[in-house]
């Protein structure tokens, strides 16, 4: 967590009916713009590694999902339709013009909803960690984000940092307390995001998408084993390889190899037309 990037990184914030949608940006706005969408419970600082590498071919929009980071919570109902829904209206109501996107994990979840509602918005699709979730996962991962009470003597800092310690134990220290930070930050929203993954309706949505889509996961990512179910069920899906030991924070940790698929999957949909 410790390299600084020479590519300036902007950061704003984007209108929309609830609140204000917080973002970081890079690039020229006159490239091709790719959005990126974060997991839980982080937030778009989790891309500040990956959008310098980007930066030359694209301008790389990262969004905060509602409720996460510094982006206002929603007013109504907790969905990932709902999260699409305001990010959508934010991102286009401000660059008016389609975008390439990459989710990860939650993310991704989102990322197929935009498509899905929004075709015409969305160019081509990314997705790392595809939450094409068996019926065990989705009974488990609301689960795996039970609120933590907070206690007197500060208890809760401990059951947290080793639920995100345990992610990824050789991940750097700021960045385990990062995300340590932002799960506490979200609230509710954190289980509430993980209950919103399993209730949607994501294998009728991937078949319904028409635009080029490549979907990978790192050999350690918990969802790698719905990476090829996922490519089935997309109309122009394709898969591609992320290092055997990357896992849930790889566009951290292994950010060129991240940029490597994207940049080459996204500038052929480019050069497509």
């Amino acid at each position: 967590m410790s390299e600084v990037s020479t590519v300036p990184i902007r950061r704003g914030y984007l209108d929309h009916a609830a609140g204000q949608l917080h973002y970081h940006c890079c690039g020229s706005e006159q490239s091709p713009l790719l959005l990126l969408l974060h997991q839980t419970p982080s937030s778009s600082a989790m891309y500040l590694r990956l959008m310098p590498l980007l930066s030359q071919q694209f301008f790389v929009v990262a969004v905060d999902t509602p409720g996460f980071g510094n982006s206002d919570p929603l007013s109504g109902e907790l969905s990932i339709a709902a999260f699409a829904d305001v990010i959508y209206r934010a991102v286009s109501g401000c660059f008016d013009r389609p975008a390439l996107v990459f989710g990860h994990h939650t993310g991704a979840a989102i990322a197929v909803q935009l498509a899905f509602d929004h075709p015409e918005f969305v160019r081509a699709l990314a997705l790392s960690g595809p939450t094409l979730l068996t019926d065990a996962q989705k009974q488990s991962l609301p689960l795996a984000a039970e609120t933590v009470p907070v206690a007197p003597d500060g208890a809760h800092w401990q059951v947290m940092w080793q639920r995100l310690r345990a992610k990824d134990p050789e991940a750097e220290l700021a960045l385990s307390l990062r995300e340590t930070i932002l799960a506490f930050t979200c609230g509710e929203y954190y289980q509430a995001s993980y209950r919103a993954v399993a209730e949607q309706n994501v294998d009728r949505q991937l078949a319904a998408i028409e635009c080029p889509a490549l979907v990978f996961a790192g050999g350690r990512d918990l969802l790698r084993s719905a990476v090829a179910p996922t490519v089935r069920l997309l109309q122009r899906g394709m898969a591609a390889a992320l290092p055997e030991d990357a896992g849930t924070y790889v566009c951290e940790r292994q950010p060129a190899a991240v940029a490597d698929l994207l940049r080459r999957f996204f500038l052929e949909v480019v050069d497509a037309g």
